[in-house]
């Protein structure tokens, strides 16, 4: 009940306010590098770091998803939530693995708060429209103050995902 419920969260905050118009205005807006009617591309950065074939400095991993950190941040302990699965947008989630993220992800926000001090957290998913790697991802964002790093150290981020790990919950 309370995936399908998260599932409709998700559904809502996707599809209000979307019309035929609005939909066709971003379907030509430059900062659509994902456009959704593409297929998936085995060759995209997370693939590659599911595959093994790319580093990432890991917080999480289940039998549906993983949690890794990003090579930038505005905010330190922006963390990403990644489906295992080989999935280009939203309509390719089933509503369990949209639930089952969501979930990941409200779990990453404890360990934000436990591990930084923060005192919230926000959560952003994009379909085409400024999605930079076409694959499913979901950024939890720390209330954190600001510092914005492009790119992160890999040893920065290695001790990042450490102090989320340790404070993950174990529910």
């Amino acid at each position: 009940m309370r995936l399908n419920f998260l599932a409709g969260l998700i559904a809502l905050a996707f599809f209000s306010g979307h019309d035929a118009a609005s939909a066709q205005s971003l379907a030509s807006d430059p900062t659509l590098r994902c456009p959704m009617d593409q297929p998936y591309e085995q060759d995209n950065p997370f693939a590659r770091i599911l595959r093994g074939e790319l580093p990432a400095s890991l917080v999480y991993e289940d039998e549906q998803v993983i949690v890794i950190m990003p090579l930038e941040w505005d905010h330190p302990g922006h963390a990403l939530v990644i489906p295992k699965r080989p999935v280009r947008t939203l309509f390719d989630m089933t509503p369990s693995e949209m639930g089952h993220a969501l979930d990941v992800a409200r779990q990453v926000g404890v360990a934000q708060q436990r591990a930084l001090g923060s005192t919230g957290f926000t959560l952003v998913q994009n379909n085409g429209r400024s999605q930079h790697v076409c694959h499913v991802h979901f950024h939890v964002i720390p209330n954190t103050p600001r510092a914005t790093q492009n790119p992160v150290p890999r040893a920065d981020l290695d001790h990042m995902a450490e102090r989320l790990r340790a404070a993950f919950p174990r529910d």
